[in-house]
């Protein structure tokens, strides 16, 4: 089957017919403004594009659109993984096998055809480099040439974390001009991940054409700089979607709160500016702060940024305070679960960290944050057990990290003499530390589903380690109750999305339900005639009561 021109002509129409045999239905209007940028634009250029744009498909496309107008055509494909370069070929040929005018390309008898690599059927050209070939961004990708190089997200999470994963990462796309041939052409296309993205540095060379998810505000220069002309054409508000079709107003709200603005603001917004505030992302401003005991918590609290706590000396940076909250509901209950997370002191450290804390209708509360001198002696393990029987808690939660859990077996004959009925468990975290507590801590924050008890946040040490923590490797010379505190908000991070006053309508049914229980039972019946008063009656929490009472466990827990 001949090649309609009007696929060779214009690369949108071509990936129309992708999508229509892949299965995809009609291409977006964003979708067909990054194809014609692709075409149009740069020879050598940048294409960035919110999450979830379908950067990775409409790069197969073209691939094999260059393909059908040169047959003799070398295409590499650089991703960050060698499973994802994989993926990137599985698509290729699938397209190929698929678009019937692109059948006479498909690999015949003896042409090369692997996960990795394949040579068209109708290539006249011989050699070594192949039709198309994929290679992952910390393999081997020199010794090879190719006439188009196309760079498909090799920033990912876990590869940019430091300067030094950065330099490496960098030094691996400027390599693009050793392989490219005569002529060539070098296309990048990615998501930034970090605020320091190789993105940034690679602009001067290759310029940059922007695709937010979200409608930029033209008076925000890092929210509007390099962003597609197609874009700011858009007749819509600032804020709303800029692919609807793909992610609704609605959805992208959600995702906002589940990572926070960070994360949102170079994920969705591409935009990778920092203000000298937002350097530090968790702030003061955004916890809720009250009076509450180890038994009761309030069933509901609403945040204000407008009346300073007066109780609380304010240690953050310049302008961000401790306020009180605007409302605090009448009724206070029973937490649903309550913990005491504990950070060992480690080679280099000088504090053990602790963490009382519970959840209750959506909220994390934190009982106790603080820290003590030492690390396995007697006396730690004494003030730790006695927190947490003073608390009344359920299990004490331990990183283990430190000593390969040591800590734990030390802390096991403590907590048999002065707290036997609670339990013990294990955890274990991995990732850069800083950036994980930052994204553990900055979406419940910035929610302001964080209550801190008063006494919790007074400390000056503790303020300090929340405010001055960034993303950077060693960012603070001390971080161990910030690190705490983030291991006990990730105990119930899942939270977050719960309706609150869903919850308390729901809570408020069961308690309904548990006053009739009681009027009916038959203890309620044998107490009209014995020593207790009548009527009464008192509930316990199954799961509570199940926990509270296990033995001490040891081992990683279920989650």
């Amino acid at each position: 089957m001949n090649v309609p021109q009007e696929m060779l002509d214009d690369f949108r129409n071509h990936m129309w017919a992708c999508f229509k045999y892949l299965g995809l239905g009609e291409p977006t209007p964003a979708q067909y403004a990054m194809a014609d940028a692709l075409q149009s634009g740069a020879k050598d250029m940048q294409l960035q594009a919110g999450r979830g744009f379908g950067k990775s498909v409409i790069t197969s496309c073209l691939a094999s659109w260059f393909l059908l107008k040169d047959p003799n055509s070398t295409i590499m494909v650089v991703s960050a993984t060698g499973q994802k370069a994989v993926e990137f070929i599985s698509m290729t040929r699938r397209i190929i096998d698929l678009v019937p005018y692109c059948f006479n390309m498909k690999p015949g008898e003896g042409t090369i055809d692997n996960a990795f690599s394949f040579n068209i059927q109708n290539r006249t050209k011989i050699g070594q480099d192949r039709s198309c070939y994929a290679r992952g961004i910390t393999g081997q990708i020199t010794g090879s040439h190719a006439d188009y190089l196309i760079f498909d997200d090799i920033e990912i999470e876990g590869n940019c974390e430091t300067t030094q994963a950065r330099h490496k990462l960098l030094n691996k796309a400027l390599e693009a001009e050793q392989i490219r041939n005569v002529g060539g052409r070098v296309i990048l296309l990615g998501t930034p991940q970090t605020k320091d993205s190789i993105y940034n540095i690679l602009k001067e060379g290759y310029p940059v054409v922007k695709f937010p998810a979200i409608m930029p505000d033209p008076n925000i220069p890092s929210e509007i700089e390099d962003v597609s002309e197609w874009i700011k054409s858009l007749q819509i508000e600032p804020g709303e979607p800029t692919q609807p079709e793909r992610f609704s107003k609605e959805v992208l709200m959600e995702r906002q709160a589940k990572v926070g603005p960070t994360l949102f603001g170079l994920h969705y917004k591409l935009d990778t500016s920092l203000a000298d505030a937002g350097k530090y992302p968790l702030k003061l401003e955004d916890l809720v702060v009250l009076d509450f005991n180890h038994e009761l918590v309030p069933e509901k609290v609403v945040w204000a940024a407008s009346t300073e706590n007066k109780k609380v000396p304010s240690f953050g940076m310049s302008g961000d305070k401790v306020y009180e909250p605007m409302w605090i509901s009448e009724s206070f209950i029973e937490p649903q679960q309550k913990f005491m997370f504990v950070d060992p002191s480690g080679r280099g450290k000088d504090e053990t960290a602790y963490c009382v804390a519970s959840t209750s209708c959506g909220y994390i509360f934190i009982h106790e944050l603080s820290g003590m001198e030492g690390g396995y002696e007697e006396a730690v393990l004494k003030k730790i057990c006695k927190i947490a029987l003073e608390n009344d808690v359920q299990a004490i939660i331990v990183e283990s990290n430190y000593g390969d859990a040591m800590f734990n077996k030390l802390l096991i004959p403590v907590m048999q003499k002065i707290c036997p009925d609670i339990g013990l468990m294990e955890e274990k975290v991995t990732g850069a530390k800083e950036a994980r507590i930052v994204r553990i801590l900055e979406p419940v924050m910035s929610q302001h589903r964080l209550c801190f008890n008063t006494k919790a946040i007074k400390e000056k040490e503790t303020q300090i380690q929340i405010t001055r923590l960034t993303e950077r490797r060693g960012a603070l010379a001390h971080d161990d109750r910030v690190d705490v505190l983030s291991l006990a908000v990730n105990q119930w991070k899942d939270h977050l999305t719960y309706d609150v006053d869903a919850l308390i309508e729901k809570n408020q049914e069961k308690e309904s339900m548990k006053i009739v229980e009681g009027w009916m039972s038959e203890d309620r019946v044998g107490n009209l005639f014995g020593d207790k008063i009548s009527g009464g009656y008192r509930y316990v929490d199954r799961k509570r009561a199940d926990l509270r009472h296990r033995p001490i466990l040891r081992g990683r827990r279920n989650r």
